[in-house]
């Protein structure tokens, strides 16, 4: 059954490959075998993410002095962040486990191009190219200006002592 999914995969992926204008060369390099232990690296991973969560457990104690309960606080946050970031990770870490089954693996989302191979080694669930990624960031940079500190000091109206 899996030797089916894979070659259904490398030939699906072949066909996305040419119909999206990409080469077919680009991508050579993920063959059956190496698509199958990419896929078995992404499900390892996937375990470990999971099996992390399972593990973290928020044990709430109500006793304690202001101190013990703000480091508590603090724990909790900690914990969900942490989990919120392992969500997303496991969300792109099934979605490569997919784009492998569908033969999509190895072309960026947003342009469809092959996202280089260093990339990929790297970052096996990775969704957009480096270039791509970078204008992600750029973007986010711009449309985040941060605060404005222009009005400190200055009052509408009233007496000033």
């Amino acid at each position: 059954m899996t030797k089916k999914i894979m070659k259904k995969a490398a030939k699906s992926s072949a066909k996305t490959k040419a119909s999206a204008g990409t080469s077919v060369k680009d991508l050579a390099w993920l063959t059956p075998a190496k698509l199958r232990s990419i896929r078995g690296a992404l499900v390892s991973m996937r375990d470990d993410i999971l099996r992390t969560v399972r593990k973290q457990g928020i044990h709430e104690v109500d006793n304690g002095d202001s101190v013990d309960q703000a480091s508590q606080s603090i724990e909790k946050e900690l914990m969900f962040e942490l989990s919120d970031n392992e969500r997303t990770t496991l969300d792109m870490v099934e979605a490569a486990i997919r784009k492998i089954d569908n033969g999509t693996y190895g072309l960026c989302e947003a342009t469809r191009r092959p996202i280089s191979r260093m990339r990929l080694e790297a970052i096996p669930y990775c969704r957009y190219s480096i270039e791509y990624q970078n204008q992600l960031e750029h973007k986010e940079t711009e449309a985040e200006p941060g605060p404005d500190f222009s009005t400190i000091g200055e009052f509408s109206g009233g007496a000033e002592s």
